[in-house]
């Protein structure tokens, strides 16, 4: 089965489009592929529940909900599952209210009933005081 281990998501830090590449074997660790900070992958409100199992990820192009699924809009992109199943996918066209669109292939690993997911967040890992403390590129006054 392929694992989902590199995403294109806007770096917190560099503020633009990068690639994400997953440090924590299938977590939620990822390395931008710009500035090299590592950042945790987490969801947040809007979040919601699948209510239906996604047995083949490669063939889903939707993630099913009881209800609340127009709470999530084009482009917004979410983490599906928690721990090795985590997985980051883009809700694409419009959502209804038991279905949010995914790109065909988008997804690479399973995902049982019931799973969480929401909007997400990304926050430095290391962000505590004297961590990640990485200069500006050259150029860049102080």
């Amino acid at each position: 089965m392929p694992l989902s281990v590199a995403v294109l998501v806007i770096c917190p830090k560099c503020k633009t489009l990068r690639s994400f590449v997953n440090t924590s074997a299938g977590g939620t660790q990822y390395r931008c592929g710009g500035c090299e900070w590592v950042f945790t992958f987490t969801a947040v409100a809007s979040t919601s529940v699948l209510s239906a199992a996604i047995v083949t990820p490669a063939t889903a192009t939707a993630l099913t909900v009881a209800s609340g699924g127009a709470s999530f809009t084009n482009g917004m992109r979410l983490l599906i599952d928690t721990g090795v199943n985590a997985e980051v996918a883009q809700v694409t066209g419009a959502p209804t209210g038991t279905s949010i669109p995914v790109p065909l292939g988008s997804l690479a690993k399973p995902h049982s009933n019931g799973a969480a997911f929401g909007q997400l967040s990304i926050i430095s890992t290391y962000a505590a005081a004297g961590q990640e403390a990485v200069p500006g590129a050259p150029g860049w006054g102080f």
